[in-house]
């Protein structure tokens, strides 16, 4: 018994694991998964954050997501969160699966689930885990420390113009260096540009109209007047994305970065190929490991990237902060926007000076779940 108890702590060695306690890494208790408890939440935005008033559209910002508490028989307990509107039935599955699962013996760079429901949020609460057993910050199970801060950017919905200036006024005086903002076709895009630039000329804006432009005949016109006002850093998915074509023919008609929010490695090799963007949006979809990997992949292309957010709450943003502190090509304003919420779900925020998030440097994710902030938000179904 003695010779496989030296043989499993040489094999935890190896992997890195020297620091783990000896009641972690000893034959009782290895980091196996007891229980998975499910918090399902809304939490409403700040005001004046979406949409100007004339604007209706569904409040994306209350559909429900899943808390996640993932506990072992260490005694760590790792935390992570879903996007929206995840399928609470099929996210069950998979938490029933892990439990009795020893976290030591998963790929946590490829998680072999039942579904997909989860699959980030299981993946962020394993990493939490780890992190916190071996006394490091999540960014160095990912590959180490590329950079300490990370560049972030603030966030509006579609707005006129005079609703604009107000945005770009908050922007400015919390210092921060970019805008992105969602539109559509009809929106008075070129006006509430112009506004952000009337407020700062150096204020950039990510354009992102989602797609919902018909064509890049239809975009064109626009997108040549965004680029006349110049303060655009970046104009991306306004047409279908498949048309790759299009974006290469966009690129060379507008000084502005033309970017792709992508996610699958396959379509970002097709889009180098193709010479249709010149930077990419790759996150949350691929996961921190999956967003490390694609952020290579552009790297190898000499391509910047940022880290994308379905305008999530703190533990996502926790996870995609750790991820782009990861990747030293991610260089431009990622989506860190918890701080638009009334309630970011964490006992501690995210710290952000002068438009960048400062990469913590605690165990794990680095922050902790308020409790009482969960339970007041808390959602039935």
């Amino acid at each position: 018994m003695q010779s496989q108890g030296l043989s499993r702590r040489r094999l935890l060695a190896a992997a890195g694991l020297v620091t783990l306690p000896p009641r972690v890494a000893g034959a009782a208790e290895r980091l196996r998964i007891t229980k998975v408890e499910l918090f399902r939440v809304a939490v409403p935005m700040q005001p004046d954050i979406v949409h100007s008033p004339e604007i209706v559209e569904a409040d994306f910002t209350m559909v429900p997501k899943f808390i996640l508490k993932v506990h072992t028989d260490s005694g760590i307990v790792g935390i992570g969160e879903t996007a929206r509107g995840e399928d609470g039935a099929r996210l069950a599955q998979n938490t029933e699966f892990l439990r009795g699962k020893n976290i030591l013996e998963l790929n946590l760079t490829r998680l072999e689930l039942p579904a997909r429901a989860g699959y980030t949020a299981i993946e962020m609460a394993l990493y939490d885990i780890v992190g916190k057993a071996v006394g490091w910050p999540v960014w160095r199970l990912l590959g180490g420390l590329a950079q300490p801060k990370v560049l972030v950017g603030y966030w509006c919905g579609r707005k006129n113009a005079a609703d604009m200036r107000r945005v770009a006024q908050r922007a400015v005086a919390g210092k921060f260096t970019s805008v992105k903002m969602k539109c559509a076709l009809g929106d008075p895009v070129v006006e509430a540009v112009q506004a952000i630039h009337d407020v700062s000329p150096a204020l950039k804006v990510i354009f992102d109209p989602n797609t919902r432009f018909k064509n890049y005949a239809t975009f064109l016109p626009v997108a040549k007047a965004l680029d006349a006002i110049g303060n655009v850093l970046v104009m991306e998915d306004p047409f279908d994305k498949n048309d790759l074509a299009g974006y290469r023919e966009l690129r060379r008609q507008v000084k502005a970065h033309v970017t792709l929010h992508l996610a699958d490695p396959r379509a970002m090799i097709q889009a180098i190929k193709a010479e249709a963007c010149s930077v990419f949006n790759t996150g949350p979809a691929p996961g921190m490991a999956g967003f490390v990997a694609n952020c290579y992949l552009a790297a190898a292309a000499g391509m910047p990237v940022w880290h994308g957010s379905g305008h999530d709450l703190g533990i996502c943003d926790a996870a995609y902060l750790h991820s782009c502190a990861a990747a030293a090509n991610c260089t431009l304003p990622s989506d860190i926007l918890s701080y638009q919420r009334v309630d970011d779900l964490l006992t501690q925020p995210i710290e952000i000076r002068d438009s960048y998030a400062i990469v913590p440097n605690r165990p794990g994710l680095g922050f902790e779940l308020d409790e009482d902030a969960v339970r007041r938000y808390q959602v039935k179904g």
